[in-house]
């Protein structure tokens, strides 16, 4: 079973790879329902870092919700820097149907992994893919993607999701050179593929 940490404003799903899993604090629970629950579950099933925010309450007060993010956000840079994340994944929900799909940085490891999820959704799932949007504006130069989860596939459709994206994430772990055969020390990630014989 993967260690989870659990801080007062969101909980960390220790685990393996180059992907980290993230549901960031919602700001708005009728604009972004709740993802928590299928991020640690796809972090569980893929066995992947994690980072799953707590609700923000509607009656907090602003500070209190800018230091939610705040805390969210330097614990994301923290495992991009500690654990040699190479691409975050961004779970939230929406009250439109379907799969909205938003990349960013708009270059061709991003391209590479937006190819991934599109041929692992796509048999699955009604999928759009657009920009990003002006809250994925973001310092990092690693790619993030960012998936808006309509209501059936938070509702029914949830497990055939959580294994999709399971899926994807061992591939684009992969694609970005990552083995899980092959021996490390520590915490430290693979680099590629071994050349000694």
């Amino acid at each position: 079973m993967p260690l989870k940490i659990i801080h007062p404003r969101h909980t960390e799903v220790m685990g393996t790879g180059l992907v980290l899993i993230s549901s960031p604090p919602v700001k708005d629970p009728k604009r972004d329902p709740y993802a928590g629950q299928i991020v640690e579950e796809a972090a569980l099933l893929s066995r992947s870092w994690a980072i799953i925010a707590r609700e923000i309450k509607p009656d907090q007060e602003e500070d209190e919700a800018r230091q939610v993010w705040s805390d969210f956000d330097k614990s994301a840079q923290s495992f991009v820097g500690e654990y040699g994340i190479k691409c975050i994944i961004v779970i939230v929900g929406t009250s439109e149907p379907g799969i909205m799909i938003r990349a960013h940085p708009d270059n061709s490891t991003s391209e590479e992994i937006l190819e991934i999820i599109r041929s692992g959704l796509e048999p699955h799932f009604k999928t759009r893919v657009t920009g990003p949007g002006a809250e994925d504006s973001s310092n990092h130069v690693l790619p993030i993607v960012r998936f808006e989860l309509g209501p059936d596939e938070r509702g029914f459709m949830k497990d055939q999701f959580v294994n999709s994206i399971a899926d994807i994430i061992g591939l684009i772990n992969t694609g970005l050179g990552f083995s899980e055969s092959k021996p490390r020390s520590g915490l430290g990630v693979s680099r590629g593929p071994d050349t000694a014989l």
